[in-house]
C-alpha cells in the first residue's frame, strides 16, 4: 500500500513540480519505507528550493550522514546555522565534523552575525575588534589566560600529551570598572574566536522556565559555533548563592548552569567559558569546585603604569598640548579604567566648551585633566571596603589572598584604605 501512495505522489509530482508540501509528504514517506537515497534526494530539492522547514533541518541532515552523503549534512548544518536553529546543532556538527575528519577533511564554519538568540548578535563584531595590546595594564592577569586558555589552543599537542583539553572556566572577578570584560573580548581577539557575550538581561525573564531555558540556548548557540569564547556577565546575577535565598525561586537557573558546565546531554568541547562578577561573595559555591569555575583571576584596579598606558589609548587622536600622563596617574590611585574615562569625557567637554566659545581648536591640557581629576572620587573605594571585611572575616579558604595582598600593597595604603 505503502509503494502504491509513493508511485502516485511521484506521477502527481511530475505535474506539479512545485508543489512543495506533496514533495515533503512524498520524502517522509520514502523515508519511512525505509528508502533513504530516493527521501534524501526529495529533501535535497526542498533544501535547494528553501522549502525545507527549520524543524527539518538537522532531522535531514543526520538522515544524511546515515548513509555518507556529507555534502548535503553539510548544506543542512549551515541553513540551519542561518536560520538561527539551535536544538540538536550542535550533535549535528559534532557528528559531521568526525565524518569528515574520518576522511581526512577539516570543516570550518564562519560564525553568523544575523542569526537570533541570546549572545548572538555581538559575535563577529567583537572577535578582531579588541586584543590584550588594547588592554592597560593587568600584566599578570593576561599572563595567567594566556596560560590557562591561549596555550591550550595553541599547543593542543603538547597539553594532549599530559592529559589536558582546552575549554573549561575561568572567572574574573574584582571592582567594577576595571576591565573584566574587556580581558574576555580580549581574550577571543587573541585566540581569534567568536565572543558570545550573555548579559542578564539576555537570560532573566518572570515567567517560570523561561529563564533556564534562555540559558540553555546560549550554551547550545556556542557550541554550534565552538571553538569560542563564551563570556557570562553578572555572574553573582545569574547564580546568586542558594543558602542566601529566602525562597528558593531562582534555584533553577543555578541548577541549569551548573548542568550547562558539566556538560550534561551535551558537549563542551571548545567552548571556553569565561565569567566575571563584582559580587564573587554573592556566588553559588557549587560554580567554584574543580572542573566548573575553580580558575579564579583578581582583576584590581589599574597600577600608576597601566594607568598611563589607559590615558594614552584614550587620548590617542584627540588634539592635546604638553601632557605629562605619568604625573596624572601619580595622581589618580585607585582609579579604574572608567574613572579615568570619565576624567577624560569631562577635561574633553571643557575643551570643546572652550573651542565653542573662541571659534577655534582648543587642545586638552593638564588643566582640563587636573580639573576633571579634583572633582572625581574613585568608585573602586567602596568596593575596597566591602571587600575589606570578606577578606577579615570570610575568607577561611583563602579565596580572596589576592585581594588581600592588594588591600595590604602601598596605593591602597596612600589612598586611606588601610587593612
Amino acid at each position: 500500500m505503502s509503494a502504491d501512495r509513493i508511485e502516485a505522489l511521484r506521477q502527481v509530482l511530475l505535474a506539479t513540480p512545485d508543489n512543495q508540501p506533496l514533495r515533503l509528504l512524498l520524502a517522509e514517506l520514502l523515508q519511512a519505507a525505509g528508502r533513504l537515497e530516493e527521501a534524501l534526494a526529495e529533501y535535497d530539492t526542498l533544501l535547494r528550493a528553501n522549502q525545507l522547514g527549520r524543524e527539518q533541518l538537522v532531522p535531514t541532515g543526520e538522515l544524511a550522514l546515515q548513509v555518507n552523503n556529507l555534502d548535503l549534512a553539510s548544506r543542512c548544518l549551515d541553513a540551519a546555522l542561518k536560520a538561527g536553529v539551535v536544538e540538536g546543532l550542535a550533535r549535528l556538527r559534532s557528528q559531521l565534523d568526525a565524518k569528515l575528519a574520518e576522511q581526512g577533511y577539516l570543516r570550518v564554519v564562519l560564525p553568523t552575525v544575523d542569526a537570533p538568540g541570546p549572545a548572538a548578535s555581538s559575535a563577529t563584531e567583537e572577535q578582531a575588534a579588541l586584543t590584550f595590546a588594547e588592554v592597560g595594564g593587568l600584566e599578570e592577569v593576561k599572563k595567567a589566560i594566556h596560560k590557562l586558555i591561549i596555550l591550550p589552543l595553541l599547543r593542543p599537542d603538547v597539553y594532549r600529551r599530559y592529559g589536558r583539553q582546552s575549554g573549561g572556566g575561568v572567572f574574573l572577578f574584582g571592582p567594577p570598572g576595571c576591565g573584566k570584560t574587556m580581558l574576555a573580548r580580549a581574550t577571543a581577539g587573541e585566540c581569534h574566536l567568536p565572543f558570545f557575550n550573555v548579559r542578564i538581561e539576555d537570560v532573566l525573564d518572570p515567567f517560570i522556565g523561561v529563564s533556564e531555558r534562555n540559558l540553555h540556548l546560549a550554551f547550545e548557540h556556542a557550541r554550534a559555533h565552538a571553538p569560542c569564547v563564551l563570556f557570562l556577565d553578572e555572574l553573582d546575577a545569574l547564580a546568586f548563592a542558594r543558602r542566601k535565598r529566602a525562597i528558593t525561586t531562582g534555584n533553577g537557573l543555578v541548577d541549569q548552569l551548573l548542568q550547562e558546565l558539566d556538560a550534561i546531554g551535551a558537549e563542551n568541547k571548545g567552548v571556553l567559558v569565561l565569567a566575571a562578577s563584582n559580587a564573587p561573595w554573592d556566588m553559588d559555591d557549587a560554580l567554584l569546585r574543580p572542573g566548573r569555575f575553580d580558575r579564579r583571576l583578581f582583576v584590581p584596579p589599574p597600577d600608576a603604569p597601566a594607568r598611563e598606558r589607559i590615558l594614552q589609548i584614550m587620548l590617542t587622536g584627540i588634539p592635546t598640548e604638553r601632557l605629562d600622563l605619568k604625573r596624572l596617574a601619580r595622581a589618580t590611585p585607585l582609579f579604574s579604567g572608567a574613572d579615568l574615562r570619565a576624567l577624560v569625557d569631562a577635561a574633553i567637554d571643557q575643551a570643546i566648551d572652550e573651542a565653542l566659545e573662541t571659534g577655534g581648536e582648543a587642545p586638552l591640557t593638564m588643566h582640563y585633566l587636573e580639573t576633571g581629576r579634583a572633582s572625581l572620587r574613585p568608585t573602586t573605594l567602596d568596593w575596597l571596603e566591602r571587600a575589606r571585611n570578606y577578606v577579615e572575616f570570610a575568607n577561611q579558604d583563602k579565596r580572596y589572598n589576592e585581594v588581600a595582598a592588594f588591600l595590604k600593597s602601598a596605593e591602597a595604603r596612600s589612598a586611606g584604605r588601610p587593612v
